[in-house]
């Protein structure tokens, strides 16, 4: 009996130092997160210029998210390279983890050292890139090349045409976050037991087979975490979109971001920029959500 109470007071002891631990870390994300969150709930129900009293408008500032054309469709902007550049990042890393796991040794390390390199350039410096990249006319590095290699009828306004400007967009943002998805696949494969491959290899599997039916298994739970990580970082691209188009020409690339900046910061219209941000806040929920559904699958223990 004096055993479990001095057993029971041990434990409360533990509890109480934990959340004493805990305290500062509930704190933060008190301050930066949950206070934003809410009063950003609040202000998209209702009208205010950044000064003097607030008008509550009930559904007001969302109808108008989805009446009005330029919103919508930056929203819709926003959705396609959620998408897009999540496939990109998500497919090419693990593609790139596999080429690691098979190489390995010290060319393994100098090829993820290159490989994880674009994830560590800052995304105004790759805007700055790749804008000379894709300029329009012969001042373009990929329409001079196609120039000079006879393929002049190949040649494009990447950045000027809506057929194209997203898409370029999106496969830059989906290359730069493909390193950080390789070396998070690429640990989990390394926890991987070997046993695992020699059992295989005794039945003659080649390395294509160990990968489709060992690895990409055992490291769905990790891809289904970069899923998440890669789709927030990707509705939240604003400065690469900046840097290259400004959302422009025509808003054909405007973004949901850009979008918040222009309503809250120019028009001072606080309470329909933060209805885009619901508005974005659940796309991305809902996204997340279904990519995970997708990657279900069962648990391993090994």
């Amino acid at each position: 009996m004096k055993n479990r109470k001095k057993q029971s007071g041990v434990n409360r002891k533990v509890v109480i130092a934990g959340l004493f631990f805990m305290l500062p870390a509930f704190v933060v994300i008190l301050i930066t997160i949950l206070i934003p969150l809410i009063w950003n709930i609040y202000l998209s129900f209702c009208d205010w210029k950044g000064g003097g009293s607030i008008s509550f408008v009930g559904m007001q500032n969302y109808i108008q998210s989805f009446t009005t054309t330029a919103t919508r469709d930056a929203i819709l902007h926003s959705v396609f390279i959620g998408i897009i550049s999540t496939l990109v990042s998500v497919v090419l890393g693990v593609l790139l983890a596999l080429a690691l796991y098979r190489i390995q040794g010290r060319l393994g390390g100098v090829a993820r050292v290159i490989f994880y390199s674009p994830s560590m350039m800052p995304m105004t410096v790759l805007g700055l890139l790749f804008t000379f990249i894709f300029a329009a006319s012969d001042k373009g590095l990929l329409n001079a090349l196609l120039g000079a290699m006879g393929m002049g009828t190949l040649q494009h306004a990447w950045l000027s045409d809506k057929g194209t400007v997203l898409w370029v967009i999106a496969m830059i943002q989906g290359w730069r976050a493909s390193g950080t998805i390789m070396m998070l696949s690429y640990t989990a494969m390394l926890n991987i037991p070997h046993s695992l491959f020699e059992s295989a290899e005794l039945e003659g599997c080649n390395f294509r087979k160990k990968a489709c039916h060992i690895i990409l298994p055992l490291i769905k739970p990790t891809v289904r975490l970069a899923l998440s990580m890669t789709l927030v970082w990707a509705f939240k691209t604003y400065d690469l979109v900046w840097t290259m188009t400004k959302g422009g020409p025509a808003n054909m690339s405007m973004t949901a971001p850009i979008m918040m900046i222009k309503t809250g910061f120019s028009y001072n219209q606080y309470g329909y920029a933060a209805a885009i941000g619901m508005i974005s806040t659940v796309l991305i929920g809902i996204c997340i959500l279904s990519g995970r559904f997708i990657l279900r699958g069962e648990s391993y223990e090994y």
